[in-house]
């Protein structure tokens, strides 16, 4: 039920709350014998009849628009601090980092020794930061991901395993250069993952890390006979349920399974995985830009990309016929 027919297409965009108000109004405003009392119409909208009153009294000076929510902010403020005070507070905040407290009590100070009668609650401090954004900007620098690379390569090497259809791959990476190696291997016991390591590195390095499965354990005497003889300095343990800190080697990891699933998707043969892996390893380590190290990890590992990546890539991939070589 309508009041006027010019109120069917307006009312439409409005939200469900105004249109109840507004037929709720109207059957107050309809003549007999369809017409409710107040209290009746009240009730349908689980208001007291004070409070129907005045939506009635909004519509009939201002049609439909008188029927949404209205601001309860106040309109002046009259206990406003003056804007030379928030930008003190402001300025306090950036130079110092202090709380509210702390920078009411510089600003107090301040003012004491200027003779001024000005006074700053620590509430009033606090609503500044808040009012002009800066706490909420602070929070979202702290939010914002810092990457974290160690100096140089070899520096710290990540190793951990995971599967492709149920094949074991070891895979390991330098976290500085993100350079890359992965092997399949025919099961996850001690021996092998260590024969695995060293045949992917043949040289010595700083540190590894990892995560605290049994094949890189603590207790695991043969990759303590690893450590000692491949590590110049220590092995690191990733916190438990913390797979943040191998993240650099878990992105790698997902890159290449990917890979496997679109050119290998239910190969389980080890030898078949291995060289598709060695085509993604060219790839991934010469000719895949990495734009967290605005390089490509060869590169930033030995100083030079390998001159024949292009060409592997295509020929391996048979796409001769799509690319130049």
């Amino acid at each position: 039920m309508y009041l006027a027919q010019e109120h069917v297409v307006p009312l439409r965009s409005e939200c469900e709350d105004v249109k109840k108000r507004y037929f709720a109004v109207v059957k107050t405003l309809i003549p007999d014998p369809l017409r409710l009392t107040r209290k009746l119409a009240a009730d349908l909208l689980g208001l007291c009849k004070r409070q129907l009153q005045r939506w009635v009294k909004r519509f009939l000076q201002e049609g439909i628009t008188g029927l949404r929510y209205r601001s309860r902010r106040p309109k002046t403020s009259p206990g406003k601090i003056p804007l030379e005070f928030e930008e003190i507070i402001v300025k306090v905040r950036r130079k110092s980092g202090f709380g509210p407290n702390d920078i009411s009590t510089l600003v107090n100070e301040s003012m004491k020794r200027k003779h001024d009668t000005f006074h700053l609650w620590p509430s009033t401090a606090y609503n500044v930061l808040v009012r002009t954004g800066e706490i909420e900007r602070e929070k979202r620098i702290r939010r914002e991901y810092k990457s974290f690379e160690w100096g140089h390569p070899n520096r710290l090497i990540q190793a951990d395993l995971t599967t492709f259809n149920g094949i074991p791959i070891l895979t390991m990476e330098d976290d500085h250069s993100r350079r890359g190696w992965a092997i399949a291997l025919r099961n996850q016991k001690d021996k092998t993952v260590i024969r695995g390591m060293k045949k992917l590195i043949r040289m010595k390095f700083d540190n590894l890390l990892t995560d605290n499965g049994s094949q890189f354990s603590r207790r695991n005497a043969e990759m303590r006979k690893y450590c000692k003889e491949y590590l110049n300095e220590i092995h690191i343990w990733t916190s438990i349920h913390h797979p943040e800190t191998m993240g650099k080697l878990s992105a790698f990891q997902k890159t290449m399974k990917r890979f496997l699933h679109f050119q290998i998707p239910g190969s389980r043969k080890i030898t078949e995985i291995n060289s598709y892996i060695e085509i993604f390893m060219k790839w991934y380590n010469n000719g895949k830009y990495h734009s967290a190290i605005k390089t490509y990890p060869e590169e930033r590992y030995s100083g030079h990309r390998a001159d024949d990546w292009y060409e592997s890539i295509v020929k391996d991939l048979k796409m001769d016929e799509l690319l130049t070589v």
